[in-house]
């Protein structure tokens, strides 16, 4: 067997060592990992330093696919301010930064960069430019669709310098002295939902939302080329831009949880859900707000899922102003759902919201009976100070106070130890309301976060269950 000192990383095997672990079985050879074994005396050909150039790249995209895709540090994706005359309606600004492909490859913007769309290629007209396929372009200030903004790495030979002959009968020429990388900005068209019908497609905020469900529901994240690293959705009509959204497509690096997961998500993308979600919610509440609508409305009506923690509209807590139960309810969440109201300091809700994420997503597409034993807290945010008083003055309530809304996700069992009387119902009172009115007062948003579902112990001795 091979002899090593203490602290080598890395053996070297003789003739006999190689033929024996091949014989056996106990060798695995790489033809990727070969390179040039340099001496003196030895011939130096071009062939022989490319070869050494591969081998480096390759293990450098080797590395870079352990990390995962994702952007390191900048890279956003915006659109001009309204007071820009320069801009046009389908110009976005794309952040400087850098980050890595899924294949590894690193790509870099130096500087941010202004690039109107229509001037972009479609990802399969870029690799017809560079004779990679034969696909004829589209006029591109017709697209309407879906669209993802991509980078992808490329490069190309420049600088000429002097190339001697390789004869005697030989003469000198000029050569391209560099390989210069670069990278470039394309469009790939990304494809509808399979439950969207051609006819929906003039409401881009449903395809937005039937489009987040697939991607953070049912794990179709990426339909894209390991080449790219996309950066954000686009939604086009007629070349005009409805919508940007980053985080459908972009990842961010982050701290991994090393011990198992146990089949969750990973932590990228369940922020990326996250911060989709809440730039979606912000963009209707303001729309609705500055229309004059109210921002009181059901969250399946622009969302077909919702991350398991995140904000919500308080207008949405139908909370009455002269105090009558009877008006206090709830709009946003599912009217099945056991939606508690509660207060919580402001500086608990990023654990609480962190402590959340590891639990599956509400699905909105659901039938109603679906979400009877689901239970969400609904979190008005205070000021430390104080919290004490109100939570002793402010019990936790279901803000659906009617009997028949009370009962309507209530299960047997419960409903025969509600008549018994071994379940209270706590109905808000006048000085209660005015005291959540007071708490509200001018905030636009609160935090909900999906409770735990509590395991059932069974008693085999006795037959029953808690």
């Amino acid at each position: 067997m091979p002899t090593y000192t203490q602290g080598d990383t890395r053996i070297t095997l003789t003739q006999a060592d190689v033929i024996a672990g091949q014989n056996n079985g106990s060798l695995v050879i790489d033809s990727e990992r070969s390179r040039p074994y340099w001496f003196d005396g030895r011939f130096l050909a071009a062939r022989d330093l490319q070869r050494e150039q591969d081998y480096f790249l390759q293990r450098q995209a080797d590395l870079g696919q352990a990390a995962g895709f994702s952007v390191i540090h900048g890279l956003q994706v915006d659109t001009p301010a309204a007071n820009d005359t320069s801009a046009t309606a389908d110009t976005v600004i794309i952040r400087a930064g850098q980050g890595l492909t899924p294949a590894g490859e690193l790509v870099l913007l130096p500087n941010d960069l202004t690039v109107q769309l229509s001037d972009l290629p479609d990802e399969q007209n870029l690799d017809a430019q560079f004779n990679l396929s034969q696909i004829p372009n589209t006029p591109a200030r017709t697209r309407t669709g879906a669209y993802v903004l991509a980078l992808r790495p490329v490069e190309f030979t420049a600088n000429p310098i002097v190339s001697y002959p390789t004869s005697i009968q030989g003469t000198r020429t000029t050569h391209d002295g560099d390989i210069v990388e670069a990278t470039a900005i394309a469009l790939v068209p990304y494809p509808s939902p399979i439950s969207w019908t051609r006819a929906s497609m003039q409401d881009a905020s449903q395809l937005r939302a039937a489009l987040a469900r697939q991607i953070f529901l049912n794990a179709n994240s990426s339909q894209l080329s390991n080449a790219l690293l996309p950066l954000a959705m686009i939604y086009l009509q007629r070349g005009v831009i409805a919508w940007v959204d980053p985080y459908l497509v972009r990842r961010d690096s982050g701290p991994e949880y090393s011990g198992l997961r146990l089949g969750l998500s990973d932590p990228p993308t369940q922020q990326a859900f996250l911060m989709q979600y809440d730039s979606q919610l912000q963009e209707t509440v303001s729309a609705r707000i500055a229309s004059g609508a109210s921002a009181n409305f059901a969250a399946s009506d622009f969302f077909q899922a919702l991350p398991p923690a995140g904000r919500f509209p308080l207008a949405s807590l139908g909370i009455a102003s002269q105090g009558t139960s009877q008006n206090f309810t709830q709009a946003f969440f599912p009217q099945q759902l056991d939606v508690r109201l509660s207060v919580i300091p402001v500086d608990e809700i990023p654990a609480l919201v962190e402590d959340s994420m590891s639990l599956p997503p509400i699905d909105l597409t659901l039938p109603a009976n679906a979400y009877a034993d689901l239970t969400v807290f609904a979190l008005v945010p205070v000021p430390r100070s104080g919290f004490a008083a109100l939570k002793a003055s402010l019990p936790t309530l279901a803000p659906n106070p009617t009997v028949p809304q009370i009962l309507s996700f209530r299960t047997p069992s419960e409903l025969l130890r509600l008549y018994r009387g071994a379940i209270s119902i706590t109905l808000p009172t006048q000085n209660q309301n005015t005291a959540w009115q007071q708490i509200i007062q001018n905030q636009i948003y609160g935090f909900y976060i999906r409770a735990r579902s509590s395991p059932a112990y069974v008693s085999f001795a006795t037959g029953t269950y808690s």
